[in-house]
């Protein structure tokens, strides 16, 4: 291998790309001769200049190439490279037609036309004075923009994260960086502490500066958010501060005094101990209990006839409700604020329709929701009513994450019925109450034994364990559920009975013990036999769930092996790399946080914004020019930029987290090997209701056995049955 040579040429096509890692392949025209090139660098186009060194190699497949170790580019000055440049789409709004007209009329002056005389562009036929403007600002963006990422590239930042740091700060992004690098953790999406405070010790800031002490003590407080907690013990929070930045514990002990005093931080007494929040967490359970407490001093209300009420309903719909429903739809009328709850097949679709019923007709306005669109959905099917998620109820605002419908703009019904509420988290909660007018009625709707919300807080257990929110809860499984093998086992489960697991009915058991035979049964029964005997698949109604992510048989492993066999490698389907991840077109994905502001076309054809967590999609198309992957959830589509991507996962095979708030027609449930931590009794409990007509489950008996038996409840850190009480 010979060092330190240096070529120098125009770019002649881009072959592959990394956007994550920045790694790509392309060819250089030197003086006419072609050569294949590698190197890290921010994103570069057709028709750039480049001078770059490095290395010669040989590589087994693709022969000579340059690997390059320094890289800089320029903007093309000849008419071929300017023409190539602009035909590669690195400015919005200038196609490959648009270019070339663009070239033809003005050659080598094309950039300083779009620069700084814009309105010439309007000589071409259809381009409009408003159009070219919009072109001269990209092209200047595109100018500023490359400066930025080639600032922020010096300082050791990925080119991923360059172009996410860029739009965020624009052309003050290298001075931020430099002042303060902890609001790359607080600001851009996915950029870890552990990178922040490397760039903070580079740049000069001591190991036991305040303001590296005090962004520990939010990290720690953030990072807890992730397994539920809304707070920590001061007690626990100050020696956790201490050991990670290796400090004294009470140079942390001033830092979060100082920070309660400036209100970056809030300290309160929830169940005797001193505890710590950060303030948007504090303000959601102190002025959620507040606003509970309110609505119920509303107090009873007496509506006349409610029992013959009741009859009616029961007539309109052929219903026959038991004791327990009837108490709920009496509970819904005569209280402001009331908990519903109960496990799958003991009646509370048919109590909530009763209530509906009921409710308009007394004439009501009665809203229906839910946290997820899938939950939404499920939730319109079987009310044979609209119901909205509750991003869409309290609508969003995609430029900064806020709700329309708040405390001074409130809802407009007089009725909100909330359903799987095990999932709403303690932000999303309080935005709600927020959002509801003093007098309407709150019915909340869930099953209190499934996982918790994702997010920080315990509100449905909250709120039951406070005995001071009415709730009825139903027990009694109905005649037509007990004939479901699916249904009984769930319950067996979540009394903590041994399951029969007996195949017959909806529900199989293929007994594996090793995670080779457990990887094997799985894709065979993905592959194959579900599909032929029950015309469902992993496209199209049969999900796959596992508890773990990582091993043999983890999401992550079977994900991939699925794909392959679903979906393989074509010369036809485009794929783009990410990290350590590559999308192909046609795969199935999730996403997995919300994102208020990604564009969305619906089926009209209307422009929308925000896909959510937990959206399960198909890569439609993967656009290289325009550095775009487009995917199809349900009616609507999303358009994501390249280094977006990190928002996406792939979803032939989902955690039981994720599946929360879904109903799929099929489950195959995969119990292979799993970390102890996961073997507990309601992550069992929700995968198996995940099902509705069928539930595969391949894997070790003794897992399922260790998982009942592990009546381990989310000890999470939350305040709101404290302070409801």
């Amino acid at each position: 291998m010979e060092f330190e040579e240096q070529i120098e040429g125009t770019i002649e096509d881009v072959i592959y790309e990394n956007e994550s890692t920045g790694y790509r392949v392309f060819s250089v025209d030197c003086d006419g001769q072609l050569i294949m090139a590698v190197g890290t660098c921010v994103s570069i186009y057709p028709g750039e200049l480049i001078n770059a060194v490095g290395s010669w190699t040989e590589h087994a497949t693709y022969g000579r190439q340059f690997v390059c170790e320094e890289i800089e580019k320029s903007f093309p000055g000849e008419l071929e490279g300017i023409s190539k440049f602009l035909m590669s789409g690195a400015v919005k709004g200038i196609g490959p037609a648009t270019a070339k007209k663009i070239v033809d009329l003005f050659g080598e002056d094309s950039f300083d036309i779009i620069e700084h005389e814009p309105l010439r562009l309007t000589q071409i036929k259809g381009i409009s004075k408003e159009r070219a403007e919009k072109i001269s600002d990209a092209f200047r963006k595109t100018l500023g923009t490359r400066e930025t990422l080639m600032a922020l590239h010096e300082m050791g930042i990925t080119p991923a994260f360059a172009v996410k740091i860029a739009r965020e700060y624009g052309a003050i992004a290298p001075r931020i960086v430099e002042e303060n690098p902890y609001r790359l953790w607080e600001d851009i999406e996915g950029f870890s502490f552990q990178n922040a405070d490397n760039l903070a010790l580079s740049n000069g800031i001591g190991e036991a500066d305040e303001l590296r002490v005090g962004y520990c003590v939010k990290y720690i407080l953030a990072h807890n958010l992730q397994n539920g907690h809304c707070f920590l013990p001061k007690d626990k929070l100050i020696p956790l501060g201490a050991g990670y930045v290796d400090i004294k514990e009470e140079e942390v002990e001033i830092a979060i005094e100082n920070m309660c005093e400036r209100h970056q931080l809030k300290e309160a007494v929830i169940n005797g101990r001193n505890c710590i929040y950060l303030p948007n967490y504090y303000k959601a359970e102190v002025e959620s209990a507040k606003k509970l407490k309110l609505m119920m001093q509303f107090g009873r209300q007496e509506i006349r006839n409610i029992d013959e009420r009741i009859k009616k309903s029961q007539n309109e719909l052929g219903i026959l409700y038991e004791d327990a429903q009837k108490e709920a739809i009496r509970a819904s009328i005569e209280n402001r604020v009331m908990v519903l709850t109960g496990g799958p097949g003991t009646g509370k679709t048919t109590t909530l329709r009763g209530m509906i019923a009921l409710f308009e007709a007394l004439k009501y306005r009665v809203e229906l929701a839910a946290p997820t669109g899938r939950a939404a959905k499920r939730m319109s099917q079987v009310c044979q009513r609209k119901a909205r998620t509750l991003h869409r109820l309290l609508e969003i605002q995609p430029e900064n994450g806020a709700f329309t419908y708040n405390g001074s703009n409130p809802l407009k019904c007089d009725v909100l019925i909330v359903d799987e509420m095990s999932m709403v988290d303690s932000l999303l909660f309080h935005a709600l109450l927020e959002a509801l007018p003093l007098g309407c009625r709150l019915i909340m709707v869930g099953d209190a034994d499934q996982l918790p919300s994702v997010g920080a807080g315990n509100v449905l257990s909250d709120l039951i364990k406070s005995l001071v929110v009415p709730t009825v809860s139903l027990n009694k499984i109905f005649r037509q559920a007990k004939s479901s093998m699916i249904v009984t086992t769930a319950h067996m489960i979540n009394k903590g009975e041994r399951p029969e697991l007996e195949n017959c009915g909806d529900l199989f058991f293929i007994p594996k013990k090793t995670p080779e035979g457990v990887l094997q049964a799985a894709l065979e029964m993905a592959i194959n036999r579900i599909p032929r005997r029950y015309g469902w698949d992993v496209n199209e109604g049969l999900q796959v769930i596992i508890p773990t992510k990582k091993t043999l048989t983890g999401t992550i492993h079977i994900n991939n092996m699925i794909r392959d066999r679903v979906n393989p490698e074509q010369p036809s389907r485009k794929t783009v790399a990410f990290r350590d991840q590559t999308f192909r077109e046609g795969d199935k994905v999730m996403q997995i946080r919300n994102n208020y502001d990604l564009p969305v076309t619906t089926a009209e054809g209307k422009e929308e914004a925000g896909v959510f967590n937990g959206d399960i999609g198909f890569i439609l198309q993967i656009l290289p020019r325009e550095k775009q992957v487009k995917v199809q959830f349900e009616d609507r589509v999303a358009t994501y930029g390249y280094e977006q991507l990190d928002e996406l996962e792939p979803a032939y095979a989902i955690t039981v987290h994720k599946s929360q708030g879904s109903e799929f027609e099929a489950v195959l449930l995969i119990l292979g090997e799993m970390t102890p931590l996961l073997q507990y009794r309601n992550l069992l409990y929700t995968a198996v209701t995940r099902a509705k007509q069928l539930l595969v489950i391949v894997g070790s008996r003794q897992v399922v056995d260790r998982m009942v038996a592990n009546f381990k409840h989310s000890n999470r850190y939350s305040g709101l049955k404290y302070l409801l009480q």
